[in-house]
């Protein structure tokens, strides 16, 4: 699902206009994204969690010219479905 298809289905579920969708959605993106930079965990019910991992710098040698990298620190995003969504996936695919 592209992100106009996002749009266009919130918008005939919801019965707003896209315009305002659109908006709604990217001040939610605009909220998680904040929360998360913050290293603070975000919760949604029924869906999961999102919670950041700070990954530490390495070395990354190349076997065959054994060159080296400095890898330096990343914040890595994770998701932990939530245990409803687990199940509807799982019956989704027995189907």
């Amino acid at each position: 699902m592209t992100h106009e298809e996002l749009i266009t289905e919130l918008s005939q579920r919801l019965n707003w206009p896209e315009p305002k969708v659109a908006e709604t959605l990217e001040a939610a993106v605009t909220v998680m994204n904040a929360k998360l930079s913050e290293n603070n965990p975000l919760s949604l019910p029924n869906l999961g969690d999102f919670i950041t991992r700070r990954k530490t710098e390495y070395i990354s040698v190349n076997p065959d010219t054994k060159e080296r990298w400095l890898i330096p620190p990343a914040v890595e995003l994770l998701f932990e479905a939530a245990p409803e969504l687990k199940e509807q996936l799982l019956n989704d695919m027995k189907e």
